[in-house]
């Protein structure tokens, strides 16, 4: 308040940014009302995601297993190592209420053996029931992935606009309310003080020309 000048002008432009700070608080509120929603169905989707993900990979353990002690881990080595490759991946983001979020697109992740380089007569069916479920959990993993850092990124973000709510209702709008408050108060006592003074220049005057008038009959 000490480089505030309490004057009109300074009363009308704190009730202007009053105002402005909260508008903005309101409109910070519905976002972050929004992107909880969002939060909250991206949340279900992925814990549904990640269950999938959990007994799919539990499966894949479970029929590498077997086919190690079936077909002996050489041949899975060997079915393993005609079976590499690179992943087509094409990373793009899309916008959600200003905020990039990631997302992958697949191709061919889950292949046929032939696919992977070896036929069915080459490798036997635990080796191929292995792979299967072996690439059906990577491309699963790659669903979750995203969508997974995504629920960090809009869960930082719910936090950010907390804050900005938080500073404009605990400091920001206090603050111009309080000094609104003493340049209201000071301007009122200024206005006392003149009507006082104002009364009083014109007691004086009757008093003067009453006394004027006094003089004169005498």
């Amino acid at each position: 308040m000490d480089n505030v000048a309490p004057t009109r002008m300074q009363l009308l432009a704190h009730k202007a940014q009053i105002k402005f700070a909260a508008d903005g608080v309101q409109l910070l509120e519905g976002k972050r009302e929004a992107l909880l929603k969002e939060l909250i169905e991206r949340a279900k989707e992925l814990r549904n995601l990640r269950n999938q993900l959990h007994k799919m990979g539990r499966s894949a353990v479970a029929t590498l297993a077997i086919a190690r002690a079936v077909r002996g881990t050489a041949d899975v080595r060997s079915a393993g190592v005609a079976a590499r490759r690179e992943l087509q991946l094409d990373v793009r983001t899309e916008k959600v209420w200003g905020l990039s979020l990631g997302a992958i697109d697949r191709h061919n992740i889950v292949r046929t053996q032939s696919q992977r380089g070896t036929g069915l007569l080459d490798v036997s069916s635990q080796v191929v029931e292995a792979s299967d479920s072996s690439e059906r959990m990577v491309e699963q993993l790659l669903v979750c992935a995203p969508k997974e850092s995504n629920l960090l990124i809009i869960g930082e973000e719910v936090r950010k606009v907390s804050r900005r709510i938080n500073a404009l209702n605990e400091y920001l709008l206090p603050k111009l309310r309080g000094e609104m408050r003493t340049i209201a108060r000071v301007l009122d006592e200024r206005e006392r003080e003149e009507t006082f003074r104002l009364k009083r220049i014109k007691k004086k005057k009757a008093d003067a020309k009453a006394a004027e008038a006094e003089g004169g009959a005498a």
